[in-house]
Formats: structure tokens, sequence, C-alpha cells
């Protein structure tokens, strides 16, 4: 897709609200801070800014990598010693800004999360147009191994296009020997992720992120109800069990959810874990790719 004045204004408003919102929110990541309560002041902050939330802010806990969000009745806190990865992400009329920062509680950076902040810097130095995204994702690799440490190959950063959190575009975090030519124009999530193991995950059976795939026939009126709900509000990006329990408490929403995925109407995100408990940090900006390089708009 061209990337034109309107859609380029929109991904660095977008992206600006993230600076803010990214700042705002380091203050909180602090020992016995609720997770509910920071993942709903963040996504508070960018409709107050001017936005809206482009999927669930991902709170992950030291071996969780990705895909964690809590209900509205979780009562989990952040403790000293915790990695703590938070993934926001702000879209404006579907142009996405997606970043994620990793803090250790209450202490200061390590060579953990150094590692995956030094694997983007690097990888943001080699895009430009023409540059494969295996190569990318050898220097994310090899980066991250300087530190004596392995990526997660599972998990790769992605292209971003109105509406669509994951284009068809991946950047892996390893050289898979087999990569696509990035051109002027792209937008990408480019995100780095840095374990203590090998790096493999596993499926949790949690699940509490999902994404509207189709219209399926259902014979339960709540399920029906809520699936109009979700493509109506949320489109195809990803959303929260907690905001349905927060704007449509009437609906039996844990039960129409299930219903929904068996019907294949909805995708679940299970929550995703390092299958070694190995901890796990993260780092991520979103880029447009320019002409001789790319600018960095979160």
């Amino acid at each position: 897709m061209e990337l034109n004045d309107s859609l380029y204004n929109n991904y660095r408003k977008a992206g600006e609200i993230l600076k803010t919102v990214k700042e705002e929110s380091k203050k909180l990541v602090v020992d016995n801070y609720k997770v509910v309560d920071l993942v709903e002041f963040i996504e508070k902050k960018i409709i107050e800014l001017g936005g809206f939330p482009a999927f669930p802010c991902n709170i992950s806990i030291n071996s969780v990598a990705a895909h964690y969000t809590p209900n509205l009745t979780t009562d989990l806190t952040l403790k000293t010693g915790d990695y703590v990865k938070v993934d926001i992400g702000c879209h404006i009329e579907g142009c996405i800004a997606d970043s994620a920062y990793t803090v250790k509680v209450n202490e200061k950076d390590d060579n953990l999360i150094l590692s995956t902040q030094e694997a983007l810097k690097n990888a943001i130095d080699v895009v430009e147009p023409g540059v494969k995204t295996n190569y990318i994702g050898k220097v994310i690799e090899d980066t991250i191994k300087e530190f004596n440490f392995n990526p997660i190959k599972d998990l790769c950063g992605h292209g971003l296009k109105p509406y669509i959190l994951h284009t068809g575009t991946t950047v892996p975090n390893y050289n898979s020997n087999m990569g696509t030519k990035i051109k002027e124009g792209d937008t990408l999530a480019i995100e780095p992720f840095a374990s203590t193991k090998a790096g493999k995950l596993k499926n949790s059976e949690e699940v509490y992120i999902f994404k509207y795939l189709q219209d399926r026939p259902l014979r339960d009126p709540g399920s029906k109800k809520l699936l109009s709900v979700i493509k109506q509000n949320y489109k195809t990006l990803p959303f929260a069990e907690r905001w349905l329990e927060r704007d449509y408490s009437d609906l039996k929403i844990n039960f129409s959810l299930r219903n929904l995925i068996r019907a294949n109407a909805i995708y679940p995100y299970n929550v995703l874990i390092d299958s070694e408990g190995g901890l796990v940090s993260q780092a991520e900006n979103s880029v447009i790719v320019t002409s001789n390089g790319c600018e960095v708009y979160t």
C-alpha cells in the first residue's frame, strides 16, 4: 500500500501518543503496583490523547513472553526483581504504532534487558530499501548471542497496515535464511525477544486476548450479539476480555467467547510462556522505511 500524506501523518500521530504513554507508564512499573491498574492507565491515556488502543496492553512478567493482559478482577501485582514487558499499541484511523519496553522492577537494566535494547538499535540501523528481513533477523540474533542469551525464534516483528496488526511481512529474530526485501514506504514493527534459556515457547491454556475472524451461524443469541459488538467496535484488531467485561457486563462474556472460538468466529491469543522457565526481555519500535533508511516513529 502506498504511504500517502494522510496515512503518514496518522502513523506519526499514533507514534507521538505512544512516546508520551511509554514515558508516563514507566513511572508506574514499581513494586506492589496492580497489573490491571497499569493496563487501564495506559489504555485510558491513549484515548485521552486522541488515539485508540491498537490491541490490549500486554504485561508479560518473567517467563511469560507475550499475550497476557489481566481481567478486571485480577489481583496480580508487580514485585521487585520482576522482568516486566510492557507492549503497547495505539492507532489513529487504523494506522498503528506498536512499541514495547522491559523494566526490572526497582532495579537497573541488566544484560538481559540490554541485549534486546541493543538488538533493536542494531536492527533499526540496517533498515533500508532492499534489505532482506532475514538479514535484520541475523543482526538481532548475533547481538543477543553476544550477550550470551538466545533469541526467541517463535516471536517476530511484523509489517503494519491500516487495521492490520500483522501483515504478511515478518521480521524474524534470527537468521531464517529466507527473507523478504523491504521497500520504501513499508511500515514495520521490529521486536527482539531474548531468553535466559533456549528461547522455545509453549502455549498456556489461558486466553485473555482475541480477534474477530468472520461471521458464523450461531444458535445462542448472546454469542450472536457479542460477535456483532466485537465486529463493530474492534474490526480486525485484537481486543481484551477485560474490555467486554467493563462495557458489556450484561452479556455472558466468558461463555460467549468460548462459544465464538468453537465456531471459528474469533481467534484466541493463548498466553505464551518460555517452555523451560527462562526469563524473557523484549524491546520494540515501529519504523517507516524511507529512501535511505527508516524513520523511527515510536
